[in-house]
């Protein structure tokens, strides 16, 4: 989820319009490394925001430190932007795991089998929804539903 061209664009002309006006008016060694720590603030920034990893392995799904096992998936969706926009502008994200980012417009739904979660769905922002949705569903369908606990298999899949 690494930031766009045009977001490191727009860091850049911040930090450097805070760089100038720190050189503008603050003595030689000292502006000098307040532009220093300015710059290093401003790259670690732009490196933290579009650290985050989406992981589809064997066992779950992992976002960030965050992990959830297949077996708590219930469904999942890739999503266009209109319908992204939409789904995080309305109240049915209220409660949900929310991983996006705001260079990405796109992005995948899941909606989950724990009734006891506190999270009904994890919304994820991803530059290609529909292969990682794709990726995402391969492994809801190897999950057979007797490993799921009755409780949580939706009424009509019994």
């Amino acid at each position: 989820m690494w930031m766009s061209w045009w977001w490191w664009l727009l860091l850049v002309a911040v930090a450097g319009s805070m760089i100038l006006a720190v050189a503008a008016w603050v003595p030689s060694l000292p502006g000098a490394l307040a532009c220093a720590a300015i710059a290093a603030l401003s790259l670690w920034a732009g490196l933290a925001a579009g650290r985050v990893l989406i992981r589809v392995d064997a066992e779950g799904l992992g976002v960030g430190p965050n992990r959830i096992e297949w077996r708590w998936v219930d469904r999942v969706r890739g999503c266009d932007a209109g319908t992204m926009s939409t789904i995080l502008h309305s109240g049915h994200q209220v409660g949900s795991f929310i991983c996006t980012r705001p260079w990405i417009g796109t992005g995948v739904v899941l909606r989950l089998a724990d009734p006891a979660d506190p999270h009904p769905a994890w919304i994820l922002s991803s530059r290609h929804p529909e292969r990682l949705a794709d990726a995402i569903g391969d492994h809801l369908n190897r999950v057979s539903e007797a490993t799921r606990p009755a409780a949580i298999i939706p009424e009509e899949r019994r």
